[in-house]
């Protein structure tokens, strides 16, 4: 299992030129601005590797799947999906541990506190229906680090088998944040502001950062139990795959926007495997370009997969959580620019793709 699992990571890394090691050491005269810009990297490629060679190679729980095979691998992991999904909350997996260390990190295991509990307990609760029964059946362990590089990684228990099981690690820290100043802080990793007066700000509302982060994840976990953004096993071919109903006329490959969404502002920001942070100056160039876009945010236009978290997470938070979204340009304080990204026509025309995951609502 282990073994599958590095070889997935390091797969994808060598073909984006980027390893899991180099994404998160430090380079020679980076700013901390940068090292943390590295770190999202490094989340965004371990994410698409675990789901790319783990999830991709081979169908997951669709007509290929039998009884069988998940009676199976639920007897070989001990894994019983009725149980409670807070009480799966454990120790992180040895093969996630290893990970890390290999890598030069060195998170520590995080106890949960009882009013932190309360908020991973609320977050399970107000998932999206399709996303809460995936969960349930799929979800192994659920555990927390202190001193994590990135925010969350969903890893395969299973690579090489047809019924897949997860694991999820997420950072602790953001148990102390809610969802805007959580995206404030990553979407300013885009930015270098030095002297200057600009600064970028995310509204999305003062509910706990967890609610986010476990939209977007279990949003990955859905997407490689159903294969959402891929309809068949890709093998070496990282770009190569039939469209989806979610991913046509929007992306060309994996990473690879439609000819008519691509612009070479948008595709060098530091979320992709060669992007850089860029002066804050050109932040509202770059916001004007997403908007021409059907992207909810810039991590969303990184690859189909994040692409899908996002969209699921913004609109459960808006059209449901009745939270708002808008990113602001603030010059001394004052605002100056403000896109709302859920009001765009664009955005909103895969709206009608959500519906799947809210199909047990009466």
């Amino acid at each position: 299992m282990a073994l599958l699992l590095i070889i997935g990571i390091r797969l994808v890394s060598r073909a984006e030129s980027k390893t899991l090691r180099g994404g998160i050491s430090a380079k020679a005269g980076d700013t901390a601005q940068e090292r943390i810009a590295r770190s999202m990297r490094t989340l965004a490629t371990v994410t698409c590797a675990i789901f790319l060679f783990c999830s991709c190679l081979l169908p997951v729980m669709r007509a290929e799947e039998s009884k069988g095979q998940r009676d199976e691998a639920l007897a070989k992991y001990g894994f019983d999906p009725s149980t409670a999904l807070e009480s799966r909350i454990s120790e992180t997996p040895a093969a996630v541990l290893k990970e890390f260390k290999d890598a030069g990190a060195k998170p520590t295991a995080h106890v949960l506190t009882a009013v932190e509990r309360q908020k991973v307990i609320r977050a399970f609760a107000g998932l999206p229906p399709l996303s809460h029964r995936i969960l349930r059946e799929r979800l192994r362990s659920f555990s927390f680090l202190d001193g994590m590089p990135n925010t969350a990684l969903t890893s395969t228990v299973n690579p090489g088998e047809p019924y897949k099981l997860f694991d999820l690690t997420i950072r602790a820290g953001i148990l102390n944040e809610d969802v805007s100043e959580f995206l404030t802080q990553k979407e300013r990793t885009c930015f270098e502001t030095g002297n200057s007066s600009l600064n970028v700000y995310i509204q999305g509302g003062t509910l706990d950062a967890i609610v986010y982060v476990l939209l977007h994840e279990a949003t990955h976990i859905v997407d490689g139990s159903l294969q959402i953004t891929t309809e068949r096993g890709l093998g070496g071919r990282l770009d190569k795959s039939s469209a989806t109903s979610f991913t046509k006329d929007v992306w060309s490959g994996r990473t690879t926007l439609a000819p008519r969404y691509r612009n070479s502002l948008l595709e060098s920001i530091v979320f992709r495997a060669d992007g850089k942070v860029l002066s804050v100056a050109q932040a509202e160039a770059v916001y004007t370009a997403l908007s021409r876009t059907p992207f909810v945010s810039l991590y969303g236009s990184n690859n189909w997969h994040d692409d899908l978290a996002e969209v699921v997470a913004w609109y459960h938070l808006t059209e449901k959580l009745k939270q708002p979204y808008r990113v602001e340009i603030r010059k001394k304080g004052q605002v100056i620019f403000v896109y709302e990204p859920m009001r765009s026509r664009l955005v909103r025309s895969r709206f009608d793709q959500m519906k799947r995951f809210y199909e047990s609502e009466q």
